[in-house]
């Protein structure tokens, strides 16, 4: 008669991993959070310098979303070009690169800053707003009026506006 799961013939020859020996995964996971402390230390540098709180806690906010998803691996490639493209996602969303911004930057500002290509920063961010499901206008990572430019409310009469003409006319409450 077999009493415990262990007296099972085919388990006699199974070596279980000892609890003090860290496995795979835990050393996946070490790695996966050494490397968003890294981008994150990278990001806030950038910030410091060049961008405001607002600007920053987008960019902190897509990385944290970015880093949660398990289809999408961030412990690959160089810090730097994660901290890069983040950054670059953030402010193309947000018209950071149009000369008549406040906060204007220069995409060769950002690579320059991080020592990476423009064409591998261009093509990390096209990825990461693909996985994240970034639309122009994302509430998430867009100030207000962007948000309102992009997004439409529909009137009674069942005209469709864009919600910053709505708010002009006093249609929706600020």
């Amino acid at each position: 008669m077999i009493t415990r799961w262990t007296d099972l013939p085919f388990v006699k020859d199974v070596k279980l991993a000892s609890p003090s020996s860290p496995s795979p995964n835990m050393k996946e996971t070490e790695a996966k959070q050494q490397r968003i402390q890294e981008v994150e230390k990278l990001i806030q540098s950038f910030c410091d310098l060049h961008l405001n709180e607002q600007y920053r806690d987008y960019a902190f906010k897509l990385w944290g979303k970015l880093s949660r998803k398990r289809t999408f691996s961030v412990c690959g490639g160089k810090a730097e070009i994660w901290a890069a493209s983040i950054v670059h996602v953030i402010a193309r969303l947000n018209f950071l690169f149009d000369r008549n911004h406040k906060n204007f930057l220069k995409q060769g500002l950002i690579c320059g800053y991080f020592g990476t290509n423009q064409k591998t920063i261009t093509s990390k961010a096209a990825e990461i707003r693909k996985a994240a499901g970034i639309r122009n206008g994302d509430s998430d990572f867009c100030d207000r009026d962007i948000q309102d430019t992009f997004s439409c409310v529909l009137l009674p009469n069942g005209m469709l506006v864009p919600t910053e003409v709505a708010r002009d006319m006093g249609l929706l409450e600020d």
